[in-house]
């Protein structure tokens, strides 16, 4: 397996040479979509509520984090699937998230970007809005003094340079690698926080005890 920084500049010399490709031709852009009926929170509900908040987390989309509700019959179209792409529309950054394996309804409410790819591989793609390059194309295109926002139409204009299938495939297995990795440590980092913690606390007291 690559080290992270081969990997990186791997990735980046195999599409150096590729055609860009607007994001409009490779995609269906969803946006902005947002839930609007009505719902009540319920342990019981039939639906889970994602937030951009949900979005700027470093953590994969987990359904279970999300809040639980009784909404009514949503429309299929503001509905996310598996495989979508989702992005903030508003907001100080815009990391791109992968929906994966979805057991249960999950309705987007606030400003999100859905991006259902067609002819790209969708993990691909998520490496590809996510590296700096892109984050820097993106941040060119922001709109609004207070409050910036990023247009359907100009994430339609981003151009997505486009290798051949086994390298997508090859790239997004590579990414996927390195957010697991990821995730690991920060579990681990939140652990050992933890532990510290009590470490601490155990020593205040005894302290306090000893007196």
């Amino acid at each position: 397996m690559l080290p992270d920084d081969d990997a990186s500049t791997f990735a980046s010399e195999k599409i150096t040479t590729m055609v860009s490709i607007p994001l409009a031709e490779l995609a269906t852009i969803s946006s902005p979509l947002t839930y609007r009926g009505a719902y009540q929170v319920s342990d019981k509900g039939n639906a889970r509520l994602l937030t951009i908040r949900n979005l700027v987390s470093k953590d994969p989309i987990d359904a279970e984090n999300l809040l639980l509700v009784q909404a009514e019959r949503p429309a299929s179209r503001t509905t996310i699937s598996e495989g979508d792409i989702l992005m903030p529309a508003r907001g100080l950054s815009y990391p791109a998230s992968l929906v994966g394996v979805m057991h249960e309804t999950i309705l987007p409410t606030g400003q999100i970007h859905v991006i259902r790819t067609r002819s790209i591989h969708p993990e691909y793609l998520l490496w590809y809005l996510n590296r700096q390059r892109s984050q820097d194309q993106i941040a060119m295109q922001l709109t609004g003094s207070t409050i910036q926002a990023l247009k359907k139409s100009d994430l339609e204009r981003l151009d997505i340079e486009v290798p051949s299938k086994e390298i997508q495939i090859m790239i997004g297995r590579l990414d996927q690698i390195r957010q697991k990795r990821d995730q690991a440590r920060r579990s681990l980092e939140k652990v050992e926080m933890q532990e510290i913690e009590l470490i601490c606390q155990m020593a205040i007291d005894r302290k306090g005890h000893n007196k």
